[in-house]
């Protein structure tokens, strides 16, 4: 074999040698920096929990909604989030019920609606998301939906 030929072949062994080590590693114990495995979905975690401040709208004839982030603060979830439990942390529920209550009052969509609550929600995260059951809650603040002359 020529030298050209070995070189290909070392840097071809070497190359499959780097590219399959980290499945030698274990899937949580070896979660480090520069390679992770992500160990949050590496593994089941059967008593994952979700607590998390959130804002619905309720009515007598309808289904709770949750109220959409760009409703809420802001259009980007992660920012609404931040806001509602920023309000929460500094007792501001009910000024935070009160602003998204005037801001259904002025959608169609939501005529049906008459109530806004902010809730503090800790659910078992998989049942919550996959079959919607609800774990523990409490209502933080309530407010109505006022609205003007029909």
């Amino acid at each position: 074999m020529n030298p050209t030929r070995w070189f290909g072949l070392v840097v071809t062994v070497v190359t499959a040698a780097a590219v399959a080590w980290p499945l030698s590693r274990h899937p949580v114990a070896g979660d480090s920096f520069p390679l992770s495995t992500y160990p949050m979905f590496a593994s089941r975690r059967k008593d994952a929990r979700l607590y998390l401040e959130y804002v619905v709208a309720t009515g007598p004839d309808v289904p709770r909604r949750h109220v959409p982030p760009e409703l809420v603060a802001s259009p980007e979830v992660m920012q609404a989030i931040v806001s509602v439990h920023a309000a929460v942390a500094r007792g501001d529920a009910a000024g935070l019920c009160r602003r998204v209550a005037g801001r259904l009052a002025a959608r169609r969509d939501y005529r049906r609606f008459d109530q806004v609550a902010v809730i503090a929600g800790d659910h078992r995260a998989i049942a919550y998301f996959v079959r919607g059951d609800r774990g523990t809650e409490r209502t933080l603040a309530t407010c109505p939906i006022v609205r003007g002359a029909p």
